[in-house]
């Protein structure tokens, strides 16, 4: 299982309750949990801001 889908499900977080924060589709979440997309740097440091991890965490 993905890092980011790991964390996420963790805090107990919809795709779409993250999208909503970040201001993206819920689409674009799958895609990062699914590695067929990637985020920009300001994206990633808030996803792991969102998740209570660091940006190496989500990505080891």
């Amino acid at each position: 299982m993905n890092k980011i889908k790991q964390f996420r499900k963790k805090k107990r977080l919809s795709q779409s309750d993250i999208a909503q924060i970040l201001k993206v589709s819920q689409n674009t979440i799958s895609q990062w949990e699914n590695e067929t997309r990637i985020p920009n740097v300001m994206q990633a440091l808030k996803l792991a801001e969102i998740l209570e991890t660091t940006i190496e965490s989500l990505y080891k």
